[in-house]
């Protein structure tokens, strides 16, 4: 008999997460300009196991409105998630830092506050990866922020693209090109996402733990 997994949530505040994207909107079909182009299942065999998720009000999303932990659980992952809104890299550092040891796998979706500016961001983030490894993370799958406005972000972004090329355990995928392609998952205020947005996140991130080595 198959044991149900169960994630648990620690500190997770929700907030104003979800925008809507507007109302009396008419349905797309396939093909035509602006049609939703879903995340695609995970193509690989899932590896499962503990896993840490630690973020901001993005990750609150995906878990209170894309369902991430049951779309998780049913690949075998035992997802802790540490998320609340507005929250930035220094303040993960102190979350882990609290720590003693940690998952193998982790995901981080942080960078979009304090705002735009990169000012300390590369050493916060090596401090982050550094405090991540010490106590035991492997794999780290690290979601870049991302705007309709592009040039918000796109120093940070590249940031942790440069640590992505340089640290084997790090993994940045380029979630922003996945939305620039389906701009109607974004809500009105550039950032955050729609219901549809969010069980998109989700899946995508799904799809990219079950690429992970």
């Amino acid at each position: 008999m198959r044991r149900a997994i169960p994630f648990v949530l620690l500190a997770l505040t929700l907030g104003s997460c979800v925008v809507e994207s507007g109302s009396g909107a008419q349905p797309l079909l396939p093909g035509q300009a602006g049609a939703t182009t879903p995340v695609p299942a995970p193509d690989r065999k899932p590896r499962g196991g503990p896993l840490f998720a630690i973020g901001d009000s993005l990750l609150v999303g995906g878990v209170e409105h894309g369902t991430l932990g049951v779309k998780l659980a049913d690949d075998g992952w035992e997802m802790e998630a540490v998320a609340e809104n507005g929250r930035t890299v220094r303040w993960a550092i102190d979350q882990v830092r609290l720590r003693q040891q940690i998952a193998r796998y982790v995901v981080v979706v942080l960078g979009s506050n304090p705002g735009f500016s990169s000012a300390g961001f590369p050493d916060d983030v090596q401090t982050l990866r550094d405090a991540l490894v010490a106590r035991g993370a492997r794999r780290i799958l690290w979601i870049p922020p991302h705007h309709t406005d592009p040039n918000r972000y796109a120093e940070k972004v590249s940031i942790l693209r440069m640590d992505d090329a340089a640290d084997p355990r790090l993994f940045v995928p380029d979630w922003g090109a996945v939305l620039d392609q389906n701009p109607q998952w974004i809500g009105g205020d550039g950032l955050h996402y729609t219901e549809e947005g969010y069980l998109q996140f989700a899946g995508y991130i799904r799809e990219q733990l079950a690429r992970l080595g």
